[in-house]
């Protein structure tokens, strides 16, 4: 083989491995993304309470109501509003995992249609199971009252729910974006 044809064969296998500009762009996104949503974290909290009240009014008595980023619920028939900080927020859950996913489409390439199911699926798990949290801490705390509900709920349940979804979101993104191509396989019988 001469040194051209092997010249071409490498270029060709270092195309083939390399990601292409539309898997660059959407690295470029999620990293830019990391970096807003914690820039725009107040905003972000705030659209979590609004989305935790719109979630759990019809599930919980004495309905549940949004204001900025608080939602508030009754809790022994007084009205108790839950502050979304920014520590409590998917937003500081989001940010290091959308770096993650960044470096990842840097790194290897990946079919560009699987690199963002992968994204949306870890963004997905991540924020459903932090709603899911808030949830729980609104409905824990109306149901055993703020001494035994809110402290099980937010200090401990809470808490390890949300590393069991940052956890959950992280290796799924891993899994989907690390998967081969099948190659078919002639069986013969």
């Amino acid at each position: 083989m001469s040194s051209d044809q092997l010249r071409r064969r490498s270029r060709t296998h270092d195309s083939a491995t390399r990601p292409g500009w539309g898997q660059r762009a959407l690295a470029l996104a999620a990293i830019l993304a990391a970096a807003a949503s914690l820039v725009f974290i107040e905003w972000i909290t705030a659209a979590e309470a609004l989305a935790t009240a719109f979630w759990t009014n019809p599930l919980l008595p004495g309905g549940v109501l949004a204001a900025r980023d608080n939602f508030v619920v009754q809790v022994d028939g007084t009205p108790i509003a839950f502050h979304v900080t920014p520590g409590c927020s998917a937003a500081v859950l989001l940010a290091p995992a959308l770096v993650v996913y960044g470096v990842i489409l840097l790194v290897r390439r990946i079919p560009l249609v699987r690199a963002v199911v992968a994204g949306v699926v870890m963004f997905v798990v991540i924020v459903v199971t932090n709603q899911l949290r808030l949830g729980m801490i609104g409905w824990a705390s109306q149901t055993w009252g703020m001494d035994v509900g809110y402290q099980i709920s937010h200090r401990y349940v809470g808490s390890a729910l949300a590393i069991v979804g940052f956890c959950a979101g992280v290796v799924l993104l891993f899994l989907l974006t690390s998967r081969q191509r099948r190659t078919r396989r002639n069986v013969t019988v």
